[in-house]
């Protein structure tokens, strides 16, 4: 009798070794796999942008430019800190959605598709792809989310300008000018949906340490 409870007593102590590795890893390979996706996703996004630029001469004027002729313009999450409104804003011109300020394709006459992702699933809480259809608030229709239920954030200027300057979202990029490649910004807000990381607001890098930044930017 003893020796089949010391026997149950292995097989249940083995059994949770066995999970204990197994859970754990399936957790980061989820959790790599979701910023891994959000990655693509950013990039993809500039990319659109970089070649609506490229037929334009200039990237989407969703609002009217400052006098100077200069705007800068980020929409997204309202996280994103300086956000103008919702990023179907811009994507509904990258898509060819008459809407909004691309009503009657006003901000994108050749019709160009500039951008495809996958639709979200779930009405009640979109993630990892675009809030297309019915079902789907008025507030989430067109909306791009990343994979932790948060809407990308993209920042740019109306101009084209060689340099953006993104300290007017992250503080320890503060710089005269933070040069970004065709004046082009993306990034997700990461699993935590702040802008920075818990306990360093506003930041993209933990300060005094070598760990990767929480939010999923396009230009790192």
């Amino acid at each position: 009798m003893l020796v089949k409870v010391i026997r149950g007593l292995l097989v249940v102590c083995i059994l949770a070794i066995i999970f204990g590795l197994l859970f754990p890893q399936s957790g980061v390979q989820k959790s790599n796999a979701r910023r891994a996706e959000a990655g693509n996703t950013v990039r993809n996004i500039v990319h659109a942008l970089k070649a609506y630029y490229s037929d334009y001469g200039h990237f989407p004027e969703i609002v009217d430019p400052l006098p100077n002729g200069r705007k800068l313009i980020c929409v997204g999450d309202p996280a994103c800190k300086i956000s103008a409104g919702s990023n179907r804003l811009v994507l509904d011109v990258l898509r060819a959605i008459p809407r909004g300020p691309n009503a009657n394709h006003a901000l994108n006459p050749k019709q160009e598709k500039y951008l495809e992702a996958r639709i979200a699933k779930d009405p009640k809480a979109p993630r990892d792809g675009f809030a297309d259809g019915p079902e789907f608030s008025a507030a989430d229709q067109g909306c791009l989310f990343d994979p932790y239920g948060h809407q990308y954030c993209i920042l740019f200027t109306t101009d084209g300008s060689s340099t953006l300057d993104l300290s007017a979202v992250y503080s320890d990029l503060a710089r005269p000018k933070y040069l970004i490649p065709n004046s082009v910004a993306v990034f997700s807000l990461g699993k935590d949906g702040i802008l920075g990381g818990k306990g360093y607001e506003g930041k993209l890098h933990k300060p005094s340490s070598n760990e990767a930044p929480d939010d999923i930017v396009s230009w790192e």
